[in-house]
């Protein structure tokens, strides 16, 4: 497949709270100020969503909320031991444990703590001066244990094409393959799965063969799908989405429902199902032929993607 430079550029991500997209190198600072922005209205749920968000270590992450959750939980139970409610901000396991973890300081003041210094040994403490009610309290933990990482979605970024003799060839952006230390573990943890799932029903070729493939980690694809009066429809997709996804998306794009079906050059019709576009090799790019009993003068696409025309 052959994909103009000009066409792909870099990929974009779309921010979860305020549905901006943005190229993904600066998506990670929109991000961080987008939650930073909702702190002032949702003060409990958007530090536990920054915790669970923006620690990156998940091992150091389900340290970091259970350590939180004990202390919380230690005057829940025991409302009128003052010992409790004194953290020393020195302590080894507050150091290790709570300091590194973003939010976690402001998870313990909205619970109730306050960071003070004590003049008499010059240590520093969370202090909780006053008790919040039970209610409250239970609150904070509910709200940290039933919080998840929000993480920004792919943006489609759909564009529809005129093919020109000037555009041949194509080269991805590299956010198409860098691959962060995130990424690796990642990676890692998703392969160490599989393997143990499968391998022992695997044939030594099978295993071989899935050890060649991605030398080059690849997350992203450029699928085109080139319609019978030659516009093409270009969109973007993880590396780990399925083929049906693929039709799914072409039926959004479709001036009115119609039947269809997706062709690689020189290979049978691609089967709608599960199968991921690495394995049908479609990663980094493909080039899909749409077919159609359906005949009229009109392109098949709808007229809000007809405006978004451009010469490739």
């Amino acid at each position: 497949a052959v994909v103009s430079t000009q066409s792909t550029g870099g990929l974009r991500m779309v921010c979860p709270i305020c549905g901006l997209s943005t190229p993904k190198p600066d998506m990670s600072a929109h991000f961080e100020s987008c939650l930073e922005k909702e702190l002032e209205s949702k003060p409990l749920q958007t530090t536990c969503t920054m915790i669970y968000t923006l620690n990156k270590d998940e091992d150091k992450l389900a340290i970091g909320v259970k350590t939180l959750v004990f202390f919380v939980q230690n005057v829940i139970k025991s409302p009128d031991e003052e010992k409790y409610k004194k953290i020393r901000v020195n302590n080894a396991g507050v150091q290790k444990k709570i300091m590194p973890l973003v939010g976690g300081v402001e998870f313990l003041e909205i619970a109730g703590f306050t960071r003070i210094a004590d003049d008499t040994d010059g240590e520093e403490y969370f202090i909780m001066l006053a008790t919040p009610t039970m209610d409250h309290l239970n609150l904070c933990i509910e709200t940290l244990q039933n919080s998840k990482r929000m993480s920004p979605t792919l943006d489609r970024d759909v564009k529809v094409l005129q093919p020109s003799a000037s555009s041949q060839r194509y080269e991805l952006s590299t956010d198409f393959y860098r691959v962060t230390k995130e990424d690796l573990m990642a990676e890692q943890r998703r392969r160490a799965e599989e393997a143990e799932r499968g391998d022992m029903l695997r044939t030594k070729a099978m295993r071989d063969k899935d050890a060649g493939v991605g030398m080059r980690i690849y997350h992203y694809s450029i699928i085109r799908i080139r319609f019978p009066d030659g516009i093409i429809l270009q969109g973007t997709f993880s590396a780990h989405a399925t083929v049906e996804s693929i039709f799914k998306f072409v039926e959004s794009s479709l001036r009115h429902p119609v039947a269809f079906t997706l062709i690689t050059p020189g290979c049978p019709p691609l089967k709608r199902d599960s199968t991921l576009l690495k394995a049908a090799g479609l990663v980094p790019s493909g080039l899909l032929n749409l077919s159609t009993s359906e005949r009229t003068e009109f392109t098949l696409l709808s007229d809000e993607l007809v405006c978004k025309l451009s010469d490739l």
